[in-house]
C-alpha cells in the first residue's frame, strides 16, 4: 500500500477542477497584464498566448521558464513551442522553435499565426492504427453498429472551430471538411475489416454506398447549423458552399482511400466515380477549381503515416 503524500492521485475527478482553481488564481494575480491586444487561453494546464507584442510574449515565456514555486508551477521544455527565437532567454534553449512556421500546434489544433484560422492537427494519428482506436461491436447487427458508430464519431470531428466561416476562410473550411471526410474513410475501412465474414462489402454494396452518402448529408447539416444565417448554397449547385460541393468532397475522399484496397471495394469505386462525374457537371467552374485545389495530395501528407 502506498500513501499519497503530495498532490492528488493522477486521474482523479478532482484533478481538472483543482488545477483550474489553482492556475486561475495564478493568472488573475500574476498574468493579468499579458492579454493586452491579445489573448491568453488555457486547457487544463496547456497555455496558449496569442499576441502581436513580442516583448510581452518574451516576458510571459521568461516567467514560465523561471517557474512559479508558490503555485507549484514549472514548464516542461519538451512540450513548449514558440514561433520566435528564444536562445537568449535563460532556460529556453530546449524549447521547440518554429520561427518560420505558419502553423502552431496546440491541444489538437493547428493555428495559423497570420490569419488566426484553425485547422485540425492529425499528427497524433502518425504510425497508429485506426482500428485499434475505434471500438466496434461485430455482432449480428454489425452493419447497423458500423453505421451508428461512424455517424457518432463524425459529429465529434465536425467541431465549429473547423467549419465556422466567421473564423475561417471558405478555402480553410473546404480543407477541414475534406480532411474530416478522409479520416472518416479510414474509419470506414477499419470497420469493414472487423465485419463478420458473411457481411462483406460485395454482398450489399448499396448499404455501404448509403453510409458514404449519409456521411456527406450529416456533415453538411452540421455545417449549416454552425453557420446559421449564412447563405451557403442555392439551387443548381450555386452559392459559396452548396451541398453538391460537400458531396463531391466526401466521394473524392472515400475514393482516395478505398482505391488503395481495390479488391475489397471494387463494387463501390465505380458508383463513386459516376457520382463524382455527375456532380462535376453541376458544380460551377470556380467552385470546382477550388475543390480540386484543396484536395491536392500535398495538403494531406499527415494521412500517409496512418497504418490502416
Amino acid at each position: 500500500y502506498y500513501l499519497q503524500c503530495c498532490g492528488i492521485p493522477q486521474g482523479s475527478i478532482l484533478s481538472t477542477l483543482l488545477c483550474s482553481l489553482c492556475y486561475g488564481d495564478m493568472e488573475n494575480k500574476l498574468l493579468c497584464g499579458v492579454q493586452q491586444d491579445g489573448v491568453l487561453i488555457r486547457l487544463i494546464d496547456d497555455f496558449l498566448l496569442v499576441t502581436p507584442h513580442l516583448m510581452q510574449a518574451r516576458a510571459f515565456l521568461r516567467t514560465l521558464a523561471t517557474g512559479i514555486p508558490e503555485y507549484g508551477f514549472l514548464i516542461n521544455p519538451n512540450k513548449t513551442v514558440v514561433n520566435f527565437p528564444v536562445d537568449d532567454i535563460p532556460g529556453c534553449s530546449k524549447f521547440k522553435q518554429l520561427p518560420d512556421c505558419r502553423l502552431i500546434p496546440w491541444c489538437g489544433l493547428l493555428l495559423d499565426i497570420q490569419t488566426l484560422e484553425v485547422y485540425c492537427d492529425y499528427s497524433s494519428y502518425t504510425c497508429t492504427s485506426i482500428r485499434s482506436s475505434l471500438s466496434f461491436n461485430s455482432s449480428r447487427t454489425a452493419g447497423k453498429n458500423m453505421k451508428y458508430k461512424l455517424i457518432t464519431v463524425l459529429k465529434l470531428k465536425c467541431h465549429c472551430l473547423f467549419i465556422d466561416l466567421q473564423i475561417n476562410s471558405l478555402r480553410t473550411v473546404f480543407i477541414n471538411i475534406y480532411k474530416i471526410f478522409l479520416l472518416q474513410a479510414y474509419r470506414f475501412h477499419a470497420c469493414v475489416l472487423q465485419l463478420p465474414f458473411n457481411q462483406q462489402v460485395r454482398n450489399n454494396p448499396y448499404f455501404f454506398l448509403r453510409i458514404i452518402s449519409e456521411t456527406a448529408s450529416c456533415c453538411y447539416s452540421i455545417l449549416k447549423t454552425k453557420n446559421a444565417g449564412v447563405a451557403l448554397g442555392n439551387k443548381g449547385a450555386s452559392g459559396m458552399f452548396p451541398f453538391e460541393a460537400a458531396e463531391w468532397l466526401c466521394y473524392h475522399a472515400f475514393t482516395v482511400k478505398l482505391a488503395n484496397h481495390k479488391i475489397v471495394y471494387k463494387c463501390l469505386l465505380k458508383p463513386l466515380k459516376i457520382c463524382k462525374m455527375q456532380l462535376f457537371r453541376k458544380i460551377p467552374k470556380d467552385t470546382m477549381t477550388l475543390l480540386k485545389t484543396v484536395t491536392e495530395p500535398s495538403l494531406c501528407q499527415d494521412f500517409k503515416a496512418i497504418l490502416d
